[in-house]
């Protein structure tokens, strides 16, 4: 099937407001459609002279894992990023330095897709670090309602796709029943989303749960983990927890 030109005309103006420049001052500012976890499309600025041009993401990514409560872990992620795309980080931006003009194009791609992904990683990481601390809460509680020998802190288990690594998994009569923390984080939810989803369609799946500091914090995207496990809260009454783990 051919395209008329007409039709074409309307991909072509369509897809031209993918990426967008501007000046400001005397920088050329970049608009991509790279995205950040947070839904916001990753910029570039170009600053040039006699044909060689630096290109910078000006610590969008920096902001972005800020945002997210990332700081703390985005020098190491970015400092992988810009190893994997062969740019340079100099402690707050990820920039590519005296890029000829013809290479620009490419440049900007490499230091837009560095930005989000040390960002992104930066926010998976901080999200990790939180639910590790938060999932040990969560064992000493199911430590002191069952016992430490009906619960181990972490165990693989085999879903219809993949193997996972769960955590909080109580063993009582033969049967199991995972406690994963899940933090409001888009990361968080959609990670344990992903290992319920696969882990629910076993023949005899354990008895999944997934522990949130508050659900009413947990919000519309959270929602969807109702379809997939039982949503308690971690300061739930103990009787909460034997319930969800198969006692009743």
């Amino acid at each position: 099937m051919s395209i008329q030109a007409d039709t074409f005309e309307d991909i072509a103006q369509a897809v031209s407001k993918l990426i967008q420049a501007y000046r400001s001052g005397e920088r050329t500012i970049v608009s991509t459609p790279v995205m950040f976890p947070s839904g916001a499309f990753a910029g570039v600025s170009v600053f040039g002279a006699d044909h060689r041009c630096i290109v910078s993401d000006f610590a969008l990514g920096a902001g972005e894992a800020d945002l997210h409560g990332a700081s703390d872990f985005y020098d190491a992620s970015a400092r992988d990023a810009a190893k994997w795309f062969g740019i340079e980080y100099d402690g707050a931006n990820l920039l590519a330095r005296d890029v000829d003009i013809s290479q620009v194009a490419g440049a900007v791609v490499a230091v837009a897709n560095a930005s989000a992904a040390a960002a992104s990683r930066a926010a998976t990481r901080a999200a990790e670090a939180r639910d590790k601390s938060k999932n040990a809460e969560i064992f000493a509680i199911l430590k002191d309602i069952f016992g430490g020998q009906h619960v181990n802190t972490k165990s693989d288990i085999k879903g219809r796709d993949a193997v996972w690594e769960a955590h909080n998994v109580v063993t009582l009569h033969g049967k199991k029943a995972v406690f994963e923390y899940v933090s409001k984080s888009q990361v968080s939810i959609a990670s344990k989303f992903m290992m319920f989803s696969d882990l629910v369609r076993l023949d005899e799946p354990p008895t999944l749960n997934a522990v949130v500091a508050n659900t009413d914090d947990i919000g519309s995207k959270g929602a969807m983990l109702s379809d997939v496990s039982n949503v308690i809260e971690l300061g739930a009454d103990h009787g909460i927890y034997k319930k969800y783990a198969g006692i009743r």
